[in-house]
């Protein structure tokens, strides 16, 4: 079986590429998506209703942002979409004015989109420092569990890596633990570990329920510098 490495060019393929993303995410869990794609609600049809909820507006996003490119992954037999990735390309620096508050306004009013809002500026805020330049960041990547170790990430991977070399760009990963190996194998080095947290003083209970749900989110800011040029105590650190 072999792997197919193809921009996603068609609104149809939307579907099926945030169908694989929630799967992804599932397994093994990551936090980060209750806060983005959240399942609302409890009936029959909640996990259904919010990730259309979630297709439509990653969409949308990524037809308002000249910077997006979504690339998925096919198996060659199958024709499924097996992985995906969100390259975006900043030829100037994207945070001259800073990074501003982002509203979570996918979630309803109230604490869920209180606490949603805190995780995003948490996960946010650090790109104001460390992303203050023109660069290619990987936004988003992920394999079907079914799909792993077959090469889909590194496909996905290599697509941004040739890209920031023929633009001379520095690369940057906001990266989930189980990504850290495949990220480090390709030439990306750990600059900072940080946590999504959300907290506040005299907490409600829905707030109570919702770090219950959601616990503290690790991740690890990565950077691959210009044409993976790197000496140790000569190269500074973005």
């Amino acid at each position: 079986m072999g792997l197919l490495l193809q921009p996603v060019t068609s609104d149809d393929d939307f579907k099926e590429l945030i169908e694989c993303e929630w799967t992804s995410y599932e397994t093994p869990y990551n936090g980060f998506k209750e806060i983005y794609c959240p399942t609302l609600g409890t009936g029959p049809n909640a996990r259904e209703e919010s990730m259309k909820e979630c297709q439509e507006r990653q969409l949308a996003d990524h037809k308002g942002d000249a910077t997006s490119h979504w690339f998925k992954v096919v198996d060659s037999d199958s024709g499924q979409i097996i992985g995906g990735a969100q390259w975006n390309i900043f030829h100037e620096n994207p945070y001259v004015n800073g990074v501003g508050h982002i509203e979570a306004t996918w979630w309803p009013e109230g604490e869920g989109r209180k606490f949603a809002s805190m995780g995003m500026d948490q996960w946010f805020g650090p790109r104001g420092k460390r992303m203050n330049k023109p660069h290619v960041l990987l936004a988003i990547c992920f394999v079907h569990p079914a799909h792993r170790r077959r090469g889909a990430g590194s496909l996905l991977l290599n697509w941004g890596i040739q890209k920031a070399d023929e633009l001379d760009l520095e690369t940057f990963i906001e990266a989930a633990r189980p990504g850290i190996p495949l990220y480090s194998s390709h030439g990306f080095r750990k600059v900072e570990e940080y946590c999504i947290d959300p907290k506040i003083e005299e907490p409600s209970e829905e707030w109570k329920q919702l770090k219950a749900k959601i616990p503290p989110i690790p991740w690890t800011f990565m950077w691959r510098p210009k044409q993976g040029r790197y000496e140790e105590g000569k190269t500074a650190l973005p």
